[in-house]
């Protein structure tokens, strides 16, 4: 009578888990209108949102990667934006539940098939320019904080208690254009500002990122190749109106 009570609480866990793995319900409907404002597919509680979401917008938000970290979208996965509203049942759920959850959307609405492979990439070396850096060590009595917003002047990082692999993490998506390794060496947590501006050609005040690297922070990126994991698109599909 035991190993069947036993029985039934593993099957019990088994379905709780398989029931985790999609959403309870979902909505996914092209965006209407003019594309006003944005935003990828975010988590609050049970539910998860988005608004002119395009198909690699969300695939960055379901395997954690990059924009760059993509290879063989067709066109319309960055030109054809759409509203999600999706629930996990009744209670909150956590980023990798929303994750794995996401993963299956896809595949369910978009028919999304993809694999992971590891190519060599072009990519940026974080290192410390020739006069040395330019950084504060973090005291313990600052409150640790990262943000990084954008405005019509450019960009504005602001970090507390922050590492060098999280700032090439950062810069990877947010201005470099390539995956930046962190190869300057420095250990340890620091507080700094980052402001720049992405664009090549500007009447903008900002620098562009290079030279704000070097100026404001004392380091620069270096030209390298190195092995980096992309998620392959191996076939996709416009969703049906549901």
């Amino acid at each position: 009578m035991r190993k069947c009570n036993a029985l039934v609480v593993c099957l019990c866990a088994g379905a709780v888990a398989h029931a985790q793995e999609t959403f309870e319900a979902a909505s996914l409907k092209p965006h209407p209108g003019m594309i006003t404002s944005s935003s990828d597919p975010a988590l609050k509680g049970n539910r998860v949102r988005a608004t002119a979401s395009t198909l690699t917008d969300m695939i960055t938000v379901a395997y954690y990667v990059r924009y760059d970290q993509i290879s063989g979208a067709p066109g319309w996965a960055g030109s054809d934006h759409y509203d999600l509203d999706a629930t996990a049942g009744d209670r909150p759920i956590t980023n990798d539940q929303m994750r794995t959850m996401l993963q299956a959307l896809l595949a369910d609405r978009f028919q999304l098939r993809v694999h992971r492979e590891t190519k060599e990439v072009p990519m940026y070396a974080l290192v410390v320019a020739k006069n040395g850096p330019k950084l504060k060590e973090w005291q313990p009595d600052e409150t640790p904080r990262s943000s990084i917003t954008a405005d019509g002047t450019g960009m504005h990082m602001e970090v507390a208690k922050g590492t060098m692999a999280q700032l090439a993490n950062r810069l990877s998506g947010n201005g470099a254009g390539r995956p930046v390794m962190d190869q300057t060496a420095l250990a340890g947590f620091y507080t700094f500002k980052l402001n720049w501006v992405n664009a090549v050609a500007t009447d903008l005040e900002l620098p562009p990122l290079p030279i704000a690297l070097q100026d404001q922070l004392g380091l620069k990126l270096e030209s390298v190749k190195g092995q980096a994991e992309v998620i392959v698109i191996d076939h996709a599909e416009r969703p049906s109106a549901n």
